[in-house]
């Protein structure tokens, strides 16, 4: 009988109030706002991933991240504060709970099927009677076909590499962007690592968190979110949302009003390879304008095109859409992107409708700047101002049939570390290095093939659920050898799916056509 199964079992130890920005995620999850992030990666191996080796290697992850062996204990009252608690185990026995395996039916069908199991995750809330008893993440293994000239579908690639999706789905109140990433990192070093003709004494089936777990204090004991001047100006503002009269209002356009529950996420993908990302960047070098600037306004040049294009009446009363921006915290604390933790912050930005990308370098410029500055301080930050709310779960239905803040996000989650990854120029060093110590005669050759012969990520994508009030889609990007990888989400009923198409289509279109 395992701990957590036991009649003796302790009572699950109480180990920290949650933080602000946390309280913020685990109410809006607990009342269905809100689901989760995710960011999938492509593993590819020259050995098939069994379960044993998966969750072998996972023991490893969940010993390096202490968030991952936590559960969320609510507060009875609805102003309270929600408090972590360390799970007794995790029994993998039930892991159909919270990993899925599948593989593709063919390979012309696998890009839909991806996208169908990541919406799958997305739409897959964490329930609150599992809260106690369940980890706080789910895993999803998509296993590749391929088209071969011998065979219709072949399970290796043309490097006889085998390739998987491995999609990782946490609750954002112990986790963003960067410590997915962080996740990807430590289970390709540990699928690496594991060796699987040892321990057959360990029962794998259960991973016991340590009894003296600790979690990562919260982002505000360790930053100051503090509240100045510029806070009071935020809030006047509120206020006067309430007593002005509606001609002095700035007027922004967010796809309509705040639904009263939260639907379907659904997304779709954009990849830019190696040379257009290349050509793009130093375009923006040159103009000096950061990648997450530019893409800001290239999504709101491709909105602005396709309204006025297929919601001609919509389009008309856009005078302004309001962006979030996110941005990390985690240098201001003086942690690094190995961490896993929820570390984010965001800043809001107005961007007036305007007819072309290319005139808008001037507005990319300021953004860059105020990304850059707004990064290095956390006081008079948004986060702050969530102290300023007693009901959270109130504030946020308190929004259903208003205007929508937001219009959209977009969420860069940067370049995946190469050296934690397996960095494919990396391995192709040391198969120059192998070649030459074998001519020579020299030792080491076998430690190098087994190196380059291992697990290693090809690709990622970085994505998010739909929010109920939060904006009205989302735009998250990540790169990885070289290749950026765009997710564009929405959720359903907020935007025509034709429109979204169309969206991502101009998107397309204009990353490259700016750099030319």
């Amino acid at each position: 009988m395992d701990e957590s199964s036991s009649p003796a079992a302790e009572s699950p130890a109480v180990l920290r109030q949650a933080g602000l920005l946390e309280k913020f995620h685990i109410i809006r999850s607990s009342i269905s706002f809100y689901n989760n992030v995710i960011v999938s990666a492509s593993y590819s191996s020259p050995n098939p991933l069994s379960p044993d080796r998966l969750i072998r290697a996972l023991h490893t992850v969940l010993s390096a991240h202490p968030s991952l062996s936590v559960g969320i204990q609510l507060s009875e009252e609805s102003t309270g504060t929600p408090s972590f608690i360390r799970l007794p185990s995790i029994n993998f026995n039930k892991s159909e709970k919270f990993i899925i395996w599948e593989s593709s039916s063919t390979s012309p069908g696998h890009a839909k099927e991806y996208k169908d199991l990541l919406c799958r995750l997305h739409n897959t809330p964490f329930a609150n009677e599992d809260l106690t008893t369940l980890p706080l993440w789910r895993i999803g293994v998509l296993k590749r076909s391929y088209n071969t000239p011998t065979a219709h579908d072949s399970e290796t690639n043309s490097e006889g590499r085998i390739d998987y999706e491995i999609a990782f789905s946490v609750h954002h109140a112990i986790a963003d962007g960067l410590s997915c990433a962080a996740f990807h990192y430590s289970l390709v070093n540990a699928l690496n690592s594991v060796d699987e003709t040892s321990g057959s004494e360990v029962n794998w089936d259960i991973y016991t968190p340590p009894k003296d777990l600790k979690l990562l204090p919260s982002m505000d004991e360790v930053l100051d979110f503090g509240m100045g001047l510029k806070t009071a100006g935020k809030v006047a503002g509120f206020v006067g949302k309430s007593i002005l009269p509606s001609f002095m209002h700035k007027t922004f356009w967010a796809a309509g009003k705040v639904p009263e529950k939260l639907s379907p996420t659904k997304i779709d993908v954009l990849t830019f390879e190696p040379y257009v990302l290349e050509s793009l960047i130093k375009t923006l070098r040159a103009k000096k304008v950061s990648l997450t600037a530019f893409l800001t306004y290239a999504v709101a040049n491709s909105l602005f095109s396709i309204m006025k294009t297929l919601e001609k009446d919509e389009f008309a009363k856009i005078k302004y859409v309001k962006v979030s921006v996110p941005m990390s915290y985690r240098k201001n604390a003086g942690w690094d992107n190995t961490v896993m933790s929820d570390f984010v912050g965001a800043i809001n930005w107005d961007i007036a409708k305007f007819k072309s990308l290319e005139g808008e370098v001037s507005g990319m410029k300021k953004l860059t700047a105020e990304l850059k500055k707004e990064s290095t301080v956390t006081r008079d930050s948004e986060v702050g101002l969530i102290a300023l709310v007693g009901d959270l779960a109130g504030f946020f239905k308190g929004q259903v049939g208003k205007d929508r803040e937001l219009t959209f996000e977009v969420s860069n989650l940067g370049v995946l570390d190469p050296g934690k990854i397996g960095d494919l120029k990396k391995k192709e060093q040391e198969k120059e290095q192998e070649n030459k110590q074998e001519k020579e005669g020299g030792e080491g050759s076998k430690t190098a093939t087994k190196e380059s012969e291992g697990w290693k990520i090809e690709e990622a994508l970085f994505s998010q659920s739909a929010s109920v009030p939060g904006p009205a889609f989302s735009v998250n990007a990540v790169t990885v050898n070289g290749s950026m990888r765009i997710v564009v989400q929405w959720m359903e009923g907020v935007f025509k799916d034709d429109v979204m198409e169309a969206l991502v289509k101009s998107l397309n279109s204009s990353l490259p056509d700016f750099s030319k």
